[in-house]
């Protein structure tokens, strides 16, 4: 046997035990995470460092610029310049150039001959530096290699009393001590790139760590067949699964069985985060109700929509979340099938009791004819004929039966529930008015919704009636189907003892039986879904003579929309 792995068709890396797994998913995935920080901070903190440089040179220019523009505007310096009073001129520079901190500040006449300098040797030299645009009146911010050194200067002109330049005021702040702030900042600069790259790397190490905890270790293939795998068991559950966010009650899962059985749309989109919910899509009140209800759901039977669900709920803790796992098997076919079953054992024992009594009948007309009552044979044998084919249904024998309602399947339900009837020591009584045309007979989903409606009413009532045979009080149930006013009346009397609360009986699970043999008071409620599917009535009223109770259905005969939940629609 081989130690590998098989996932998807692909033989995967074996595992030898208590080795640690190792994701290459996860090492990719941090060292992308890391060098994407790296570039980041690199990027961004060259993008800050220029910034700052510039910021630093365009404050240390429009430093030195309002240095000069206020030293050249200052009171008496034009009057010092056109006298050629450098001690007064070099005063007044110096505590300019002192106060504001920058290189040097130069006086000089509209010639460039300085009348000032912070070295004081250098006075009465020409000024090095562009200053013709500033003798003609002009201001300029330059860099410039002076006698001190490269440095930012602004030079501005001086005008006297008329107006006309006098003299010229040049300030300026050494590139040195520009680069030095430069370097300050970005020192600090490169320190918080540092940090933030430092920071970064932890972060991505961090969701590194859980992505492989999120991913359980595995690889991309390992995943993708995973997801594979699992779309094609959800496609091939013949098992409805839906799994709810037990604290939000949004759908998580839901597969294409559930979504039939439902009769939910294909397209729902379940999401943990915006999946919608039982309530929005409309589910049936009864199984939202009883999923949201905190007791144990094992096995349970219930009614949604005309379906027979046997639904269990199961709670699946993990850690922070909890979902709620709902699997959902049809009944509804398997419950036809054994109604079926019952009605085929009914309609044997009621053949083999015929048989026998059949037996009985030829050896009486045998018997006759062998004493040679000829005649008395002939009429014996005519009148047992005529019970054969009337029976005990208020005269409707088989024949006639079918030729009154044209559609076949309601014909054999009838003639099958007279069968059980007379099985039971009952009769079934089919009204005189009982009739359906083919015009009024309707499709396949019309027919399906009146043997519904009719066998569920018919079991009923002969269960009632049961009761009151039992009693020696009665036990006859009249049928009566016939077309009026564009709808299908169904009217099924019985004298049975009466219901008590007549609204209470079309509730799923309400019932006056033993619940012995199985799930029960699902009849009317199935009766109740398919006449409002079809927007007919319901009408319950006690008998005429107080006993029993009488079912008048209207099913209109315009065509409907087969319900998704119904057997016939999903067919």
């Amino acid at each position: 046997m081989s130690s590998g792995r098989t996932q998807g068709g692909a033989e995967l890396d074996p595992e030898p035990a208590g080795t640690r797994r190792r994701s290459t998913l996860v090492r990719r995935l941090l060292a992308l995470e890391i060098v994407t920080v790296v570039l980041t901070a690199v990027i961004a903190g060259g993008v800050s460092a220029w910034n700052t440089r510039e910021t630093i040179e365009r404050d240390a220019a429009d430093k030195v610029l309002a240095v000069a523009v206020s030293l050249a505007s200052a009171p008496g310096l034009a009057d010092a310049v056109v006298a050629r009073d450098v001690p007064r001129v070099q005063a007044a520079a110096e505590a300019a150039r002192q106060g504001t901190g920058i290189s040097f500040v130069t006086v000089m006449d509209p010639a460039g001959t300085r009348l000032s300098h912070p070295e004081p040797a250098r006075i009465g030299e020409t000024y090095q530096g562009t200053f013709l645009p500033a003798a003609a009146g002009a201001t300029l911010v330059e860099t410039f290699p002076g006698t001190l050194g490269l440095s930012v200067r602004a030079i501005v002109p001086v005008r006297g009393a008329a107006g006309d330049v006098v003299g010229i005021v040049a300030a300026g702040q050494l590139r040195v001590q520009v680069a030095d702030r430069i370097a300050r900042e970005l020192g600090i600069l490169a320190l918080a790139a540092a940090l933030a790259i430092a920071l970064g790397v932890g972060v991505a190490w961090v969701a590194a760590r859980r992505v492989k905890r999120d991913t359980l270790g595995l690889e991309p293939r390992e995943i993708t067949a995973l997801h594979r795998h699992h779309e094609a068991v959800m496609a091939a559950m013949r098992e409805g699964l839906l799994v709810l966010d037990a604290d939000t009650g949004r759908v998580v899962v839901l597969n294409a069985e559930a979504a039939r059985l439902l009769g939910l749309p294909d397209t729902v989109g379940p999401s943990r985060a915006a999946g919608p919910t039982l309530d929005a899509l409309g589910v049936d009140p009864v199984l939202r109700e009883r999923l949201a209800d905190g007791s144990p759901v094992t096995d349970e039977t219930m009614l949604v929509g005309e379906r027979l669900l046997l639904v269990n709920r199961t709670e699946l803790a993990q850690p922070a979340i909890t979902d709620l796992v709902v699997t959902l098997r049809d009944r509804t076919e398997l419950e036809a099938m054994t109604r079926e079953l019952d009605d085929a054992r009914s309609v044997t024992r009621a053949l083999r009791f015929a048989a026998h009594e059949h037996a009985n009948h030829l050896q009486a007309v045998s018997t006759l004819i062998e004493l040679g009552a000829h005649d008395d044979a002939r009429d014996l044998a005519q009148r047992w004929n005529h019970d054969l084919l009337d029976g005990s249904d208020g005269g409707a024998g088989d024949g006639d039966l079918r030729d009154r309602i044209a559609d076949p399947a309601l014909a054999a339900l009838v003639l099958d529930k007279a069968t059980d009837a007379r099985d039971r020591g009952l009769e079934l009584r089919i009204g005189d008015t009982t009739s359906l045309d083919v015009d009024v007979a309707g499709d396949e989903q019309a027919s399906t919704d009146r043997v519904t409606v009719v066998g569920n009413l018919v079991d009923n009532a002969l269960d009632a009636a049961l009761a009151s045979a039992h009693d020696g009080r009665g036990g006859v149930v009249e049928l009566d189907v016939h077309a009026a006013d564009g709808a299908v009346v169904v009217r099924v009397a019985d004298d049975g003892p009466g219901l008590a609360d007549p609204e209470a009986a079309f509730a799923p699970g309400w019932s006056t039986k033993d619940r012995g043999r199985g799930e029960r008071g699902l009849g009317l409620a199935l009766v109740r879904r398919v006449v409002d599917r079809r927007e007919g009535s319901i009408d319950v009223a006690p008998g005429p003579d107080g006993r029993g109770t009488v079912f008048t259905v209207r099913l209109p005969t315009r065509p409907v929309a087969p319900d998704p939940q119904s057997p016939a629609a999903s067919r």
